[in-house]
Order: structure tokens, then C-alpha cells, then sequence
């Protein structure tokens, strides 16, 4: 938690916002994460707080704001897919006591939205000692998009599945006794000799091997030839710069648009996993 604090040290209102936010809500069952980059329709931004459980990101607004952010820059963090979130603005250019009025009608409007998820019986407290953990996730028996299930290493990765590595090196591995499906952990930004990329909506995987033509083309005759399902963890680095691997579905080769031109087209098939 101080070292989510710790990210928005350099924006003082943005900071004073943000404390007062957090410590009014006053629940260690609520995670936060500061400094989150979204996927919009419109390319990326860059949200001061953001409210998993929630899916309720909170801009404060000091005056001045980044309209774009340079892609290069961002390529390997964890993006979140904001489609379906909510956004709530403060505006920092007023007085202390009109940003603290403002403060309070969101606080109070997080209490009502987790009130309501404990009443429905959907809320999940967060718990950072088993949030990360193969075990937990294992005895949960499935899996899904929405829930932002991630792990620190491929080798964990392996392991939810039922192997028991303790490293793993390799782009993709195997799927105890399920043979036709795979495990796939990319690097979905261009990198080394593949140009990769999620599309904003996480449905759809484009990867483009630059490193020759006739390696493209076998990577495609290959992708043809087999017909694999991937369940797809992507290499991201979270909002703190530890390497992850995000759990984006299970994909499948798009036969249709996969090309020697435009290069291999995977479809996302389903949002969950089950164990």
C-alpha cells in the first residue's frame, strides 16, 4: 500500500486526494492501485487511482493532463481493458474545502457500490498473501479475465495446471492430459523478432515474426497445420515493475485473417478456464 502511495509522490494535490480517499474508505479488504494505464478505444491513458473490485478508476484533475501516451513507454506494463468501467473526476484546480466536499461524495459512493457487492454476495476482500498464489487459485477451480488472475512466473503458470516445475524457460508449454491445448506466455508488445499486440478489447491476438520470411512463413504453415487452443498468460510488468503474467483466455488460429502477408490471427474463444 505505501509503495502504491509512494507512485504519486510528485503530484502533490494528486497525492492529498488520493490519501484522503483511501483512508476515509478505511477497509484493508479494498485494493487500490495508483498510476493505472487503460486501454480505451481511443488508444491509452492514464488513470491516478483505480479501484479493481470496483472496476471504478478516479482521475484528479491538477490543471493539466496528458492527452496521449507514448506506446513505447508502456508496451510492457499491465494494461487494463477499461470498457465496461466506471470513471469519476475531482477537480484539484478549486479550494481545499471544495476538493475535500468532492472527495466525500466519492467516498460515499464507493461504501454504497461495496455494500452493495457484499450484499449480493460478490465481493471479494482482497488478501495480497494468497492474491499471487498457485495453491488459492487451484482450489478455486477456475479461472477468469475479469477476475485479473496473474502470477509472478511461468513456472507458476505451469504449475496451476498440474506440473510441478520450479523453471521454466520456454514461449508456450503442454497442458497435463488435456493434449490439444496449450499454455502460451507472450510478450504481446513488438519485441526481439515479433511484432505482437492485443487488440483494446483483448479478443483478438495479431503476431508477426520479423526475423525472415521464411521464418514467417513456417511459423504460419505450422499454426495451420496444428490445432492448438492456447490459454494465453501474457509477460507484463505490473504498476510497481515486477514481471507478471495476466491470464487473457483461452484463443485459437483465426484461419480466416491468418496470411503469409498479414502474419497469424489469434480469436479469443473463451473468458474463463476451468480446472
Amino acid at each position: 500500500m505505501t509503495r502504491q502511495l509512494q507512485r504519486c509522490k510528485n503530484k502533490r494535490f494528486e497525492l492529498y486526494a488520493i490519501t484522503r480517499i483511501i483512508h476515509k474508505i478505511d477497509d484493508l479488504d479494498v485494493k487500490f492501485i495508483t498510476q493505472q494505464y487503460v486501454a480505451r478505444p481511443n488508444g491509452f491513458a492514464l488513470t491516478d487511482l483505480y479501484l479493481p473490485q470496483l472496476k471504478l478508476h478516479i482521475e484528479i484533475d491538477e490543471g493539466f493532463h496528458q492527452g496521449q501516451i507514448d506506446a513505447d513507454k508502456i508496451r510492457e506494463l499491465d494494461i487494463i481493458t477499461a470498457t465496461d468501467h466506471q470513471i469519476k473526476r475531482i477537480d484539484a484546480a478549486v479550494s481545499i474545502e471544495q476538493i475535500n466536499t468532492q472527495v466525500d461524495k466519492i467516498v460515499a459512493d464507493i461504501k454504497q457500490m461495496i455494500n452493495a457487492q457484499k450484499q449480493s454476495g460478490c465481493f471479494q476482500p482482497w488478501n495480497p498473501e494468497i492474491e499471487h498464489s498457485v495453491e488459492y487459485l487451484k482450489g478455486r477451480g477456475s479461472i477468469r479475465v475479469s477476475e485479473n488472475v496473474a502470477l509472478r512466473t511461468s513456472a507458476e503458470v505451469c504449475n496451476l495446471f498440474g506440473h510441478q516445475y520450479k523453471g521454466w524457460q520456454r514461449s508456450s508449454a503442454s497442458i497435463p492430459k488435456q493434449p490439444n491445448i496449450k499454455l502460451w506466455f507472450p510478450k504481446l508488445y513488438p519485441n526481439e523478432q515479433w511484432f505482437n499486440e492485443i487488440s483494446h478489447d483483448g479478443t483478438e491476438i495479431h503476431e508477426y515474426c520479423l526475423e525472415s520470411e521464411a521464418k514467417k512463413r513456417e511459423v504460419i504453415d505450422r499454426n495451420l497445420v496444428e490445432r492448438f487452443q492456447y490459454v494465453v498468460f501474457a509477460r507484463v510488468k505490473d504498476e510497481l515493475g515486477q514481471t507478471m503474467y495476466r491470464f487473457k483466455g483461452v484463443f485459437e488460429l483465426d484461419r480466416a485473417k491468418t496470411c503469409y502477408e498479414a502474419g497469424v490471427f489469434w480469436k479469443q474463444i473463451a473468458t474463463h478456464y476451468t480446472f
